[in-house]
């Protein structure tokens, strides 16, 4: 499975054209579930996911507001089921204005209305790595990080 912004999108289907490719006769889906997109070839056992969640951690909506919860990671549940999880984060940390994709910040039961963004990103990636180290078995899952990467307009 990958994570993240545009970014791990871009890898997924480029992995799943890799797939389909080398595979031609094999019978192929493409699927969205909920937020998840799905790649698969079942008589080889192959399931290539891709959940969007470009910051890692949390953004909920209260009260019309939308809220980057940095200490918070509530869709996790479905990477614990993974063989392999791929993570990217790093494009959506330092958008401002139109772009920002939140209007507030909280950590715990504390609101900021903004925070130096290398350290937000910095409490993100520590929220994302102890929840890794408390939730994931590093003997079954393998996990890869890709954190900043050159920039792409589009």
């Amino acid at each position: 499975m990958f994570v993240g912004d545009s970014l791990g999108q871009n890898q997924w289907v480029s992995l799943a054209c890799m797939l389909h490719v080398s595979l031609p006769q094999a019978k192929y889906s493409m699927d969205k579930i909920g937020k998840i997109y799905t790649f698969t070839l079942l008589e080889y056992n192959i399931w290539l996911l891709f959940l969007g969640n470009p910051l890692i951690v949390d953004t909920v909506t209260q009260k019309g507001s939308r809220v980057l919860k940095i200490d918070s990671i509530s869709s996790g549940n479905i990477w614990k089921q993974m063989d392999v999880l791929v993570f990217n984060t790093w494009h959506w940390w330092d958008r401002k204005g139109k772009k920002q994709t939140w209007n507030v910040i909280q950590e715990g039961n504390i609101t900021y209305k903004d925070m130096d963004r290398m350290e937000l990103y910095k409490k993100g990636l520590n929220t994302w790595a102890k929840w890794a180290d408390s939730n994931l078995n590093s003997t079954k899952t393998r996990i890869f990080f890709q954190g900043v990467s050159p920039d792409h307009e589009g």
